[in-house]
């Protein structure tokens, strides 16, 4: 017998670039079919659970990147309780980072990551290194095992010198690494000394080829000193209002920023876009650029064929009606998803969760060199 598949019809679907009245066809999970049907609909037809979407906004799912790490949570209640705010604010994939110890056998990693085996969403595994573990045989004990984005915290200018490029490029040639760099938060190291860490970061890895992502708020609006394809800039909270409108200054533009979606504040005292053309935004920040830059675009963070069904639903009434827009607002008090679906699977619908815990699957074949953000 055939597996129920799943049309949903009437909603209008956001992509990082614009809107379109289509309906979704999904079948083992993805997307396998988007386009305005005009047919009369078959009552006899029992192979597609009909989805009313009418006066509904269709988001792909937003990916989290939390600032701590979820891992560590050993209470089970409070590790699902963390995964339903996620849920609740339309996050539909989920990034961790994995902080070994150097006591740590193979068993015991594997020990420390079963917490996720409870997880609701799909989630990607990074690793955060210590800046003199940063070279060509340390990675590759982690890339054999299916690892290819790396975190390292830089505390001096010094430290970037002590790095074996070398050994690093040979890796990434053959497996295609990525590195995640932000600066030590040193209340004791000063402006210039962090303006000189990332300009050496920078010079370093465009010398050599490897490809970053940086952490800063002002280094991805000095257009002239960025390499399009080799430097990501992650926004933090405190400038991703003026990203938002720099994206939409060059709207079919390439411009390689990314922020998770609970970073996001925007300044709403000021009408500098329609409300759809913010939200368009909001997909392309937080959702379609943070599925390129950690390696799952176009399975994550787009609505096409032969993506996964992450799909996020907003009541069109609800955005950005029912707040006072006078103030600078988290992107959680400005909208809240009616439903939200993760491989064609309901996880919270009509605003409530529905108990599938576990079914979040590890996603190992991230490909984070792939594309230009």
């Amino acid at each position: 017998m055939l597996e129920q598949g799943m049309v949903i019809r009437g909603g209008t679907i956001v992509t990082a670039l614009g809107m379109k009245e289509a309906d979704i066809w999904i079948r083992h999970g993805k997307i396998v079919r988007i386009a305005k049907d005009t047919l009369t609909k078959n009552p006899f037809n029992d192979l597609y659970e009909e989805i009313d979407a009418t006066d509904m906004y269709l988001l792909p799912g937003f990916v989290a990147f939390p600032t701590h790490s979820l891992y560590k949570i050993k209470d089970v209640d409070v590790y699902i309780e963390a995964m339903r705010n996620l849920i609740s604010s339309g996050c539909t994939s989920l990034v961790d980072i994995f902080r070994p110890e150097r006591w740590m056998s193979r068993p015991q990693i594997h020990y420390q990551q079963t917490q996720h085996f409870n997880s609701l969403l799909d989630y990607v595994w990074h690793v955060e290194i210590d800046v003199t573990d940063l070279h060509g045989d340390r990675l590759a004990e982690w890339m054999n095992h299916g690892y290819s984005s790396f975190h390292v915290t830089i505390r001096n200018p010094e430290e970037i010198s002590t790095i074996k490029w070398e050994t690093l490029l040979q890796l990434h040639t053959s497996k295609h690494t990525i590195l995640h760099m932000q600066v030590q938060n040193d209340p004791f190291l000063k402006k210039e000394q962090r303006e000189l860490i990332r300009q050496i970061w920078m010079e370093a890895t465009r010398y050599w080829r490897l490809r970053t992502v940086i952490t800063d708020s002002q280094a991805a609006f000095h257009f002239e000193e960025n390499d399009p394809y080799l430097h990501i800039f992650r926004l933090p909270a405190e400038v991703t209002d003026q990203g938002l409108r720099q994206l939409h200054r060059q709207w079919f533009g390439s411009w390689q920023v990314a922020s998770p979606i609970h970073d996001v504040r925007i300044d709403t005292r000021k009408s500098w876009c329609t409300p759809e053309e913010l939200l368009c935004l909001l997909v392309r920040l937080t959702s379609t650029n943070v599925a390129k830059a950690i390696g799952l675009y176009p399975r994550k963070g787009s609505l096409t064929t032969g993506a996964d069904a992450d799909i996020v639903f907003l009541k069109k009434e609800n955005w950005l009606t029912k707040n006072d827009l006078s103030t600078i607002l988290n992107f959680s008090e400005m909208h809240l998803p009616t439903s939200v679906m993760s491989n064609g699977k309901w996880i919270y619908r009509n605003m409530r969760f529905i108990p599938l815990i576990g079914m979040g699957k590890c996603l190992i074949d991230t490909k984070p060199y792939a594309y230009v953000i």
